[in-house]
């Protein structure tokens, strides 16, 4: 069954969530917290997206990104591949990190707006992992009332100046706490991880994410001209090179764990990682730079 299409464009505002497969931990230290927030920091140079707030909870992280481009797809197949790769590598694990699809709904109005910063920013309160917002140590609130220096990825002027700068925003939080801010229409805490372009319960397996490798190596196909049948068949300069460009694209954009990349391709894991490995050290060579600057376009 082929998915919905995603809800984008350029300008749009989002509210993204994604979870922790099985609703299992994937920020469980300080370590995996930095190499999730190293990632997201390339988001606004690599799609041009601007990041607007963050937390991250020990099973689940909440997001506000605007894409001027509208390319939110992009941007998150980037975070969640790249982070799903490295977290692997440094826990010797094996296997998708994710539940499936991230979440995001699109926000339009700006109170809408300003109540998601605070209730992303609350969420380790509510969850009693910190008593006040301020010991929080992974959102991005901090950043917002200057205790931590802002990062120069984050944008945080937009939602202060709505605020009517910091001790406003300050005042906010504390009411939204205490419960005296009223939450604007439309804000549904129950409802914020059912998807608003599907019906299915949260609860439902995710599907296996056939469609995203497909999409994988059509990227391929478009910027080499080899079709996926022929990948790992034809031989010579282009087409070995083709095969390692898609080893390397399934890993990084569909986020595929290595053994079911060598099953894709037809070949064995210690195979499939040279040839990433070979991608990843190809500054020599013109003509696959020149295919992974087209694929990262």
């Amino acid at each position: 069954m082929s998915r919905p299409p995603r809800i984008d464009h350029p300008g749009a505002r989002h509210h993204v969530m994604n979870r922790g497969a099985r609703r299992d931990p994937i920020f469980t230290d300080a370590r995996s917290c930095a190499l999730f927030l190293g990632v997201l920091s390339s988001l606004p140079e690599r799609f041009a997206v601007k990041v607007h707030g963050y937390a991250l909870m020990p099973n689940h992280f909440h997001l506000l990104l605007e894409t001027p481009r509208g390319n939110l797809s992009r941007a998150m197949q980037h975070l969640g591949a790249t982070y799903t790769r490295e977290l692997n590598e440094l826990h010797a694990w094996d296997g998708p990190v994710f539940r499936g699809r991230f979440r995001n709904r699109i926000v339009e109005d700006d109170a809408y707006w300003r109540h998601l910063l605070a209730y992303i920013h609350l969420n380790p309160v509510r969850a009693n992992l910190v008593r006040a917002v301020d010991d929080a140590e992974w959102t991005s609130h901090d950043a917002y009332v200057g205790v931590s220096p802002r990062p120069s990825w984050l944008t945080t002027s937009e939602l202060l100046e709505q605020f009517g700068g910091v001790e406003a925003y300050r005042q906010y939080v504390w009411e939204v706490r205490v419960g005296r801010a009223v939450a604007p229409a439309g804000f549904d805490e129950e409802a914020l991880w059912t998807s608003p372009f599907t019906a299915k319960a949260e609860e439902e397996p995710p599907a296996p994410d056939a469609t995203s490798a497909d999409e994988a190596l059509a990227d391929v196909q478009r910027v080499t001209g080899v079709a996926p049948a022929e990948l790992g068949t034809r031989r010579g300069r282009g087409g070995n090179r083709a095969t390692w460009l898609a080893a390397w694209w399934l890993e990084r954009a569909a986020g595929m764990p290595h053994r079911e990349i060598a099953e894709r391709l037809g070949t064995d894991r210690t195979t499939v990682s040279r040839w990433i490995r070979r991608v990843g050290h190809a500054g020599g060579d013109a003509q696959l730079s020149g295919w992974v600057e087209a694929l990262r376009k």
